[in-house]
């Protein structure tokens, strides 16, 4: 039996996405912005531009990373804290994959 689920999903999607443009706001909001893309899509540099733009602000790019170094350290210190919590972790995970892999025999 094949999953269903994916293509019902995207077939869903593209329904509400089609029901969503009846809407005359909707459809010129979403004109406007595919104008946008192509713009940018065609000049890319005015693209990298705008998303690293120097407004006082730290740009999006730059948050980002901030916010992924601030989640790795605290999972480092977390892991350096707690070695038990480690090894529990693993341990639960081992235990998930001995049973997918016995569900996928049977």
């Amino acid at each position: 039996m094949d999953n269903k689920l994916i293509p019902a999903v995207l077939i869903g999607a593209v329904v509400g996405a089609g029901l969503s443009l009846i809407d005359k706001n909707t459809r010129q909001s979403v004109l406007s912005r595919s104008k946008d893309l192509k713009y940018y899509a065609q000049n890319p540099d005015e693209a990298k531009d705008k998303l690293s733009s120097d407004s006082g602000q730290p740009s999006k790019i730059e948050g980002l990373k901030d916010e992924i170094m601030f989640w790795k350290e605290t999972i480092e210190e977390i892991r350096q804290n707690n070695p038990e919590l480690e090894q529990s972790i693993k341990d639960a995970k081992d235990t998930f994959q001995k049973k997918r892999e016995q569900k996928q025999l049977n």
